[in-house]
C-alpha cells in the first residue's frame, strides 16, 4: 500500500488571527491556503464547509470546533489537541495527524483518504459509516472508538491498540491486526472473514464463539 502524502510548501504565511481568516474565507467564499498556525487556543469555533489546502496546524487547541462538510487537503497537524470536535460528513486527503490528542472526535460518514495517524489518541473516537482508503495507522490508541459500518480499503496498521473497540457491521477482509492490541475487540464472526491475526489473538477471538481455549 502506498500512500500519498501531504504536499505543503516550505515557506508558508505564518498567521495568529485564525478567527478573523475564517470569517474572511466564508464571507469571500475562498480556500485558505499555504498557512502556519502555531500555538493557537481556540475552543468551539465554526470551521464547518470551509476548505483548507497546504497549511500546517502546530501545537493548537482546537477543542469542541466543528468542522462538518469541511474539505481539507494536504494538512498536517502536528502536537494538536482537536479532542470532541465534529468532522461529521468532511473530506480529508493528504492529511496526517502527528502527536495529536483526537479523544471523542467524531468522523461520522466521514471520507478519508491517503491518510497517516502516528502517536496519536483516538480513544471514543467515532468513524461509523466513514470511508477509509489508503491509510498509515501506527502507534495510536483507537480504544473503545466505534468502526462501524465503514468500508476499509489498504489500511496499514503498526502497533494500534483497539482495545474493546467495535467493528460492527464492518468487513475486516485482509487487515493485518498481528501488532495490535484487540483484547475485548467487538465485532461480529463475519466481518472477522479473511483478517490476519497471530496464534494468540486467534485464541482471544475464539471466545466469540464461546469456544474455550485450553
Amino acid at each position: 500500500m502506498k500512500r500519498s502524502k501531504p504536499n505543503i510548501l516550505p515557506d508558508l504565511e505564518f498567521t495568529r488571527d485564525l478567527p478573523s481568516l475564517v470569517a474572511w474565507a466564508r464571507e469571500e467564499e475562498i480556500d485558505m491556503e499555504d498557512k502556519h498556525f502555531k500555538d493557537l487556543t481556540l475552543t468551539s469555533i465554526d470551521f464547518s464547509y470551509l476548505s483548507f489546502r497546504g497549511s500546517v496546524f502546530e501545537n493548537c487547541e482546537l477543542t469542541d470546533c466543528h468542522f462538518e462538510k469541511a474539505d481539507c487537503r494536504d494538512l498536517r497537524f502536528q502536537s494538536c489537541n482537536l479532542s470532541n470536535s465534529d468532522f461529521t460528513d468532511g473530506y480529508f486527503n493528504r492529511c496526517e495527524f502527528v502527536f495529536c490528542k483526537m479523544i471523542g472526535v467524531d468522523f461520522h460518514q466521514a471520507q478519508l483518504e491517503n491518510l497517516g495517524f502516528s502517536s496519536s489518541n483516538f480513544q471514543y473516537a467515532n468513524f461509523s459509516k466513514a470511508k477509509l482508503k489508503a491509510l498509515e495507522i501506527s502507534q495510536c490508541d483507537f480504544s473503545y472508538a466505534t468502526v462501524s459500518e465503514c468500508k476499509l480499503t489498504q489500511l496499514k496498521l503498526d502497533s494500534v491498540n483497539f482495545e474493546a473497540t467495535s467493528f460492527f457491521k464492518t468487513p475486516l477482509k485482509g487487515l493485518d491486526f498481528t501488532t495490535c492490541q484487540i483484547d475485548g475487540l467487538r465485532v461480529s464472526i463475519e466481518a472477522l472473514n479473511g483478517a490476519v491475526v497471530s496464534a494468540y489473538q486467534a485464541a482471544e477471538l475464539a471466545k466469540l464463539l464461546g469456544l474455550i481455549v485450553r
